[in-house]
């Protein structure tokens, strides 16, 4: 099941690399599932989280609580949409 492999990956990410920041790219549907699990939210609002490609998904994981910062934020395209 994408859910358990998601959130093993992430586990073993946040023990190994404790109080840093870590960048993880992932494919949409690793991301909403990840986001979904961090919201405590069911896999069935998987259509409900939107994430455009090359969109940034900020979560913070202090101290056993999960605290999210930006979903699918895609401000960082608008040079690269503006130029095409």
């Amino acid at each position: 099941m994408v859910l358990v492999r998601a959130t093993d990956v992430l586990r073993t990410v946040l023990q190994r690399h404790p109080q840093q920041t870590v960048v993880l790219i992932g494919h949409y549907s690793i991301n909403r599932v990840i986001l979904l699990h961090c919201l405590g939210l069911p896999l069935a609002n998987y259509w409900r989280l939107k994430q455009e490609p090359c969109c940034i998904n900020e979560i913070d994981f202090d101290a056993g609580t999960n605290g999210i910062g930006r979903i699918n934020e895609v401000g960082h395209l608008a040079e690269v949409v503006a130029s095409a």
